[in-house]
């Protein structure tokens, strides 16, 4: 990556560069699901790898995919399945509506959460690396990321 980029610029470039990233996003968009973001270690990991020199998806496992909205927790799965018959690459695509979190996190991690009011709220509470979380617009792509992409 360049180095007179700024780091989102030079992120951005990254992105916009792995061909999987990019239809990932691509399906979202025109699928519709609403207030998406892909997010998490896929993106790390494609940072790291770039840093290390290393293929843009190695050790990537699945493309993580949250949204926000009020329908029902079942429509997460439906979802699932669709953004991974539109894409044509092999890396699963695991949805969460984060709308729906606060109901299922007690069995996996042992203590309640607050219901988040964002899909924002969702990333905002994983652990500074990963809570970064891109989605396409018309013509560039927008970047969440609440404690920045120096940690990542």
């Amino acid at each position: 990556m360049e180095k007179d980029l700024t780091l989102e610029a030079r992120f951005k470039a990254l992105l916009q560069s792995v061909p999987e990233i990019m239809e990932t996003m691509e399906a979202c968009a025109n699928y519709g699901l609403p207030d998406y973001y892909l997010a998490g270690g896929a993106l790390t990991q494609a940072l790291w790898n770039s840093m290390l020199g290393e293929a843009s998806l190695s050790k990537v496992k699945d493309f993580d995919v949250v949204y926000f909205a009020h329908e029902a927790s079942a429509l997460e799965k439906a979802h699932e399945n669709t953004l991974n018959r539109l894409t044509r690459h092999s890396i699963p695509i695991d949805v969460k509506n984060q709308a729906h979190v606060h109901e299922w996190y007690p069995r996996k991690f042992g203590h309640d959460i607050p219901p988040y009011q964002s899909v924002e709220a969702g990333i905002s509470s994983w652990l500074p690396a990963f809570a970064i979380g891109v989605r396409k617009q018309i013509d560039d792509l927008k970047i969440f990321a609440p404690f920045g992409l120096n940690d990542a």
